[in-house]
């Protein structure tokens, strides 16, 4: 009786309509929140859901601080941006290809596949700057929710949030800045990599497409897994690849239940196309080298 009472409870408050038959299935408090989280905006009369959720009235401070275009910081760090680019490219032997997909004069969400600490910085170094003046994050507070972390997430239009204990701030963070015409940087994974495979894509990226009415660049990272692996000290200046795919676009025509799995589905199939392709590619080259000593 307890587990229904949650549940009744969670479905109200974050506007989610979870089958019975899915309920049933539910023995812990964590399975209960997880399947709640993926139904948001699924309520029978689909009111209160994600496009109430997404379009409401923002209040934080840090979030209204989007509207300020900050050009001497985007500018600072953008020049940054390209010093460690070249580093990357002579140290990293870094590749970059399909920078030609990146829309213009558009909102539009970034999603790769997240290895390591290091792809977020070097995939942003990467930008021309059409696109960097305009980008922004949404961050764990874990990290950047104090002290000079918090300074440098202000400085660089990263929103500190939880994504996992503040879905709905994350989201609406997103929104609001989608929605003034900035570039989202959103990891669909939600976390680094264990082992370097892609995992699980959350729909998060294809919520707010959806909503927002904005494509999604699939992009897909190879090698930074290998030079800082999730857990591990930095291993060294690994080979790093990076390509970026076509825009994906929502159809208008679809429900947002059908939507989401099928913005997400793209997403990941994408993106993991190329990541193998990437990975493939370098198995074979150490192999051939292993064979030529």
């Amino acid at each position: 009786m307890e587990r229904v009472e949650l549940l009744v409870s969670l479905e109200h408050v974050l506007g989610s309509d979870v089958a019975d038959s899915a309920a049933s299935e539910v023995y812990t408090v964590r399975e209960l929140i997880d399947l709640v989280r993926e139904h948001i905006g699924t309520t029978a009369g689909g009111e209160g859901g994600w496009d109430t959720i997404l379009h409401g009235e923002e209040t934080n401070p840090e979030v209204l601080a989007l509207r300020k275009n900050r050009v001497g910081a985007a500018a600072f760090w953008f020049t940054a941006g390209r010093l460690l680019f070249l580093f990357s490219r002579f140290r990293f032997k870094l590749k970059v290809s399909g920078l030609e997909n990146l829309p213009k004069k558009t909102p539009f969400i970034l999603s790769p596949n997240h290895q390591s600490f290091l792809d977020a910085p070097i995939l942003a170094a990467t930008l021309p700057w059409y696109v960097f003046r305009d980008l922004f994050f949404v961050g764990t507070s874990e990290i950047f929710g104090e002290g000079i972390l918090r300074r440098l997430a202000k400085s660089i239009r990263l929103i500190p949030v939880d994504p996992d204990a503040n879905l709905v701030p994350a989201m609406r963070a997103g929104a609001f800045g989608l929605g003034i015409g900035r570039v989202l940087m959103l990891y669909p994974e939600g976390e680094r990599s264990i082992d370097g495979t892609p995992k699980t894509f959350k729909k998060g990226a294809a919520i707010l497409a959806h909503h927002l009415n904005v494509p999604i660049v699939p992009i897909a990272q190879e090698g930074f897994f290998e030079a800082w692996p999730r857990a591990k000290k930095f291993q060294g200046f690994a080979p790093l690849e990076i390509r970026i795919g076509k825009p994906i676009y929502p159809d208008p025509n679809d429900s947002p239940e059908q939507s989401y799995d099928r913005l997400t589905s793209e997403l990941r199939n994408r993106v993991v196309t190329m990541w193998e392709s990437m990975h493939e590619a370098g198995a074979t080259k150490d192999k051939k080298e292993l064979v030529e000593v």
